[in-house]
């Protein structure tokens, strides 16, 4: 398909997607800050630098609605156009599009537009019968957004998307590969697609080479209203294993502050393509899969009946050094295959 510029003649009508009846998710500070910004903004100093600017990475984020619009187009404004070698620009910059009702959501299309753009307009469908249907726009996995909108016919009505099946979140924190990398497109990453599968609104908290146990983010996450359960998958991140048996068990502590019978799930890294060779990197990863497997089962012999560990080796399956873009993030099949594999046991863990 060919890029769609949006024409000023066409008489769309422009709406911000920030006001109902639209709804924003994914955003866990939305309703008090109106920002798509996936922690509460913070004064300098009391975050790390890196995580205060990729808290702006809007991964994770929905827009969700209802339309019998014949014609629908974005209009986004980002922080900054694409300059990663490894991620597709429309993983990096792009909104895709669902339809379809809770269980029943289709991918439709993904934005299309200059790869250096930090801004751009699309048009996603136009010519359609005039029907009701459910939208679901997933925001950009590796940029902020400034700005968006939403372009309808001038004669189309806008309406409230269903509710959640459940309003317990489910809030995942971790690293890139949490945060999506190195997904085709926004609706790939593992998140969105359980987010899918289960209707319940997903909090993306993956930090790329910044999930490394800050205490912070723990202090964070017991600010997000009705969890359903929390997601710890930062691994990866720690430059060794020491670093690892350092934060976790008081990022762990931090939660049960809090959420004492909130159900956890600590999983350890995926494998990497090249360990097939390099063994000390094999090596490496059983001993933090270990160490990890070992904490857990310390924490639920103390009587915290409410965590559980999973092999990150396991969530990719055989075909595990086939499914990566650079040895370390998935590719869309990568993804999938890991949310397939979450699927059964988030499904044993969510009430």
């Amino acid at each position: 398909m060919e890029q769609q510029p949006v024409r000023e003649q066409e008489e769309l009508k422009w709406l911000s997607p920030d006001e109902p009846p639209f709804q924003i998710a994914g955003f866990a500070w939305w309703g008090k800050e109106r920002k798509y910004r996936r922690l509460p903004s913070v004064a300098p100093g009391a975050i790390r630098e890196a995580l205060d600017e990729i808290a702006n990475h809007t991964t994770g984020g929905q827009i969700r609605f209802q339309t019998n619009a014949s014609k629908l187009a974005i209009r986004v404004k980002l922080f900054a156009p694409n300059r990663d070698e490894h991620i597709t620009g429309t993983a990096v910059g792009g909104f895709d599009c669902y339809l379809g009702a809770p269980g029943e959501q289709q991918y439709f299309g993904t934005t299309r537009f200059p790869h250096d753009a930090d801004h751009y307009e699309y048009v996603f469908f136009k010519n359609q019968e005039a029907a009701m249907r459910c939208v679901t726009l997933n925001f950009p996995l590796c940029q902020g957004v400034h700005e968006v909108q939403i372009g309808v016919n001038a004669d189309a009505d806008i309406c409230e998307f269903p509710a959640y099946a459940s309003d317990r979140k489910v809030v995942l924190y971790g690293t890139s590969i949490t945060q999506g990398g190195c997904a085709s497109r926004p609706g790939m990453s593992y998140t969105n697609i359980l987010s899918r599968r289960f209707d319940r609104e997903f909090i993306n908290l993956g930090f790329s080479g910044n999930g490394i146990g800050d205490p912070e983010i723990a202090t964070f996450m017991n600010e997000i209203d009705n969890p359903g359960c929390f997601v710890i998958d930062y691994d990866a991140n720690n430059p060794n294993i020491d670093n690892l048996i350092r934060t976790m068990p008081e990022f762990i502590r931090i939660l049960r502050s809090k959420h004492a019978e909130v159900p956890i799930l600590v999983l350890s890294r995926i494998p990497y393509g090249y360990e097939h060779l390099l063994t000390s990197s094999r090596q490496d990863r059983i001993a933090r899969r270990d160490y990890q497997r070992g904490f857990v089962e310390e924490l639920r012999n103390r009587g915290d009946r409410f965590i559980e560990f999973y092999d990150g080796a396991v969530l990719t399956g055989d075909l595990w050094n086939e499914c990566t873009v650079d040895g370390v993030h998935p590719t869309d099949l990568g993804f999938m295959r890991i949310a397939d594999r979450l699927t059964p046991i988030l499904k044993s863990i969510l009430k």
